[in-house]
């Protein structure tokens, strides 16, 4: 896991800036942002946050121009704003939550704000007004619900065979095929608990059921397809 910078780190970063603008010091966990009055600096800062909470956590600097080189250009502080408001504003604009730490670092040419990014523990992240991002390298990409499904599903951190399969009911379910795993679970199996079970709560049990809904896990094969015409125990 990449370490978020810290304030001593980015006094020490501050020095380069003589030789190369701040957007070449960028990273995956580090993003400087120009001072644009602090209203429009902190709805950037909940873009940010989103941003970072979906990835591994970061740290935003404000009151840095990151196209200019020469540190006395490009730092130019950040004035009349209250970490209050920044605290309150960032935790209300964001779904779920987020809880952020603010914080000010004084340098030479005026004051920056630090907004320090957790790695979110409950993700996705957007906004209140339904943006998604994700930090991908230096930059922070569009990042859906569904893209985030999808990733946990490909890293094996989502189960995908217990997602509800959409259009198969209950009554759908092929009464042949359930009387054929019960054969199966008395030839393999013939001291299983299972068998114990009524219908319902035998398939919830191997997890074909979910609250009585369908789910993907009666699907032929291992295929993780999303059409649903050849689960086995749904009749044609």
């Amino acid at each position: 896991m990449t370490k978020i910078a810290s304030s001593e780190t980015i006094i020490h970063l501050l020095h380069r800036l003589d030789d190369v603008p701040a957007d070449h010091l960028e990273s995956e966990v580090l993003d400087f942002k120009r001072w644009e009055g602090a209203k429009k600096s902190l709805s950037a800062a909940v873009q940010m946050a989103i941003c970072f909470a979906n990835a591994e956590g970061g740290l935003v600097v404000f009151g840095i121009r990151d196209n200019v080189k020469g540190r006395t250009k490009a730092i130019t502080g950040c004035e009349r704003y209250d970490l209050d408001v920044w605290r309150r504003g960032i935790y209300e604009s964001t779904r779920p939550h987020l809880t952020v730490e603010i914080s000010e670092l004084e340098v030479p040419e005026g004051n920056l704000i630090l907004v320090r990014v957790p790695k979110g523990p409950a993700p996705p992240y957007g906004t209140a007004a339904g943006l998604y991002q994700i930090r991908v390298g230096k930059n922070c990409m569009p990042y859906s619900p569904e893209d985030f499904q999808r990733r946990q599903i490909s890293t094996g951190a989502l189960d995908w065979s217990s997602e509800v399969a959409e259009g198969v009911g209950e009554d759908d379910l092929d009464p042949t095929e359930i009387a054929r795993l019960r054969n199966l679970l008395r030839a393999h199996r013939h001291g299983s608990h299972l068998l114990d079970l009524d219908d319902r709560d035998l398939l919830t049990a191997i997890g074909v059921l979910k609250d009585t809904r369908v789910t993907l896990a009666g699907e032929a094969g291992q295929e993780k397809r999303s059409h649903l015409s050849s689960l086995p125990f749904c009749s044609s």
